[in-house]
């Protein structure tokens, strides 16, 4: 083993780095920032007085000190998709601003049909309407970009699907359709098991079209993990 992602849940990479640093410098691990995770690799050259046991040690302290926290894995998708294939979990999405591109992270990996089955972009309220069941009065209230209309569409796809867990996006990635109210980069995530209430984030993500959508799946990954680490 000469590498290995790790996420820290409730820990970002940059922070997740400062904290690991001493650690790290024991083992003769070298610690590089990779999107959300912390890329943990061997040292070719171990620093003087670093323990030999390398990054086997790495980890196994690292667990030692954050237990379920801390969680290792090839990448984002791929740590949530063991995680659901551990419990025996169905998921579903129903995306807006992220069109398609969160399905996408596990429908890239290998074993993605053992855990899900499909989802739904959902991009005009039309369709939000007709096949998530999202209330009209909503949509006119709120507008699509919302807790109150994103929470439903998580509903929507339990009910459309029956899988176990539903994750929704909706959001303004840009560059254009943003506004002082509800600027560009603003996204609404929702996450929801059967049979439980949605929890649902604001965020305000900085960076290009591209850069807005991997950052709204990045985060809703994160609380996919932590809805089925808590189910």
């Amino acid at each position: 083993m000469r590498k290995i992602n790790l996420l820290l849940l409730g820990v970002d990479s940059q922070s997740a780095k400062i904290l690991l640093n001493r650690q790290a410098q024991r083992f003769g691990v070298v610690l590089e920032e990779k999107d959300s995770l912390l890329c943990a690799r061997e040292n070719d050259e171990p620093r003087a007085g670093s323990n030999d046991s390398g990054l086997k040690g790495f980890c196994a302290e690292v667990l030692a000190l954050f237990g379920s926290k801390a969680l290792f894995g090839e990448s984002l998708p791929q740590i949530a998709l063991n995680l659901l294939k551990a419990k025996n979990l169905k998921l579903t999405t129903a995306e807006s601003c992220t069109g398609g591109l969160l399905a996408y992270q596990f429908t890239k990996l290998s074993g993605a049909s053992e855990v899900f089955d499909g989802g739904v972009i959902s991009y005009a309220n039309a369709i939000k309407q007709k096949w998530l069941k999202v209330d009209s009065q909503s949509l006119e209230t709120f507008g699509a970009v919302s807790e109150s209309v994103v929470g439903q569409m998580t509903k929507g796809a339990l009910e459309l699907s029956g899988a176990d867990i539903a994750l929704a996006t909706s959001g303004i990635a840009g560059p254009l359709g943003g506004s002082a109210q509800k600027p560009v980069g603003l996204v609404f995530i929702s996450v929801q098991g059967k049979n439980k209430g949605a929890k649902i984030e604001r965020h305000c993500f900085k960076g290009t079209r591209t850069s807005i959508q991997k950052q709204a799946c990045e985060s809703a990954i994160i609380m996919l993990i932590r809805e089925i680490l808590e189910s």
